[in-house]
């Protein structure tokens, strides 16, 4: 089922650069690795956000930026990141979010209208072999957020991106927002992506 999640977007704030264990190529000749680490449950701070009754969405912080990142228990990211923007993932209904994630990831990409109006994905997902990499969920009970740090991309094509989310089998859209990219960031990779604990196809979070 192919679903809309509400996500509002802010001002931009600096996170860092991913990608230890992930094959990257130039941005101007293809798709780019995906990784959005989240960090564990926080309590929901009604005077910081925006709280919409009875919704899952993201909203960013634009106050202030993030810091003390390992305190947050991320694993991945630098103290000092750049090239990233922050968003916190609210979940004010009435059910916990029991989310699936991968090395601490959610299972999301990056995608942006291309010339023809279409939506193409312009980073991809690469699944791992290892039944270790699936053992931590997220789990968002009602009234508390989750930090992600979302890549910003630049480049001569602006356009509009969005988020798509594979949680399961439900298949979960942002709103889009407005960013630019380089154009080569629609060329698909074909070749099969290689690293530690990652091998095998790229994906593309096709049903």
């Amino acid at each position: 089922m192919n679903e809309v999640l509400l996500i509002f977007f802010g001002s931009i704030v600096a996170l860092p650069a991913h990608g230890q264990f992930r094959s990257e190529h130039d941005a101007a000749h293809g798709a780019q690795s995906a990784f959005y680490e989240c960090s564990v449950p926080l309590p929901l701070d009604p005077g910081k956000f925006n709280a919409r009754p009875g919704q899952l969405y993201f909203q960013f912080d634009t106050a202030s930026h993030p810091k003390g990142l390992k305190a947050l228990k991320f694993t991945w990211l630098p103290d000092e990141p750049t090239g990233y923007f922050t968003a916190f993932l609210i979940n004010t209904t009435d059910s916990i979010l029991n989310a699936r994630q991968q090395d601490g990831s959610l299972i999301m990409i990056q995608e942006a209208l291309n010339t023809k109006g279409e939506w193409a994905p312009i980073e991809y997902w690469t699944y791992s072999g290892c039944g270790n990499s699936y053992f931590s969920r997220l789990v968002l009970p009602p009234g508390q957020c989750a930090l992600l740090p979302i890549r910003q991309y630049s480049g001569p094509f602006l356009t509009k991106l969005r988020l798509k989310w594979k949680n399961g089998t439900r298949t979960l859209y942002s709103d889009s927002f407005e960013g630019s990219i380089e154009p080569g960031q629609f060329n698909r990779l074909t070749a099969p992506v290689e690293g530690i604990l990652y091998h095998g196809p790229a994906s593309f979070l096709e049903d």
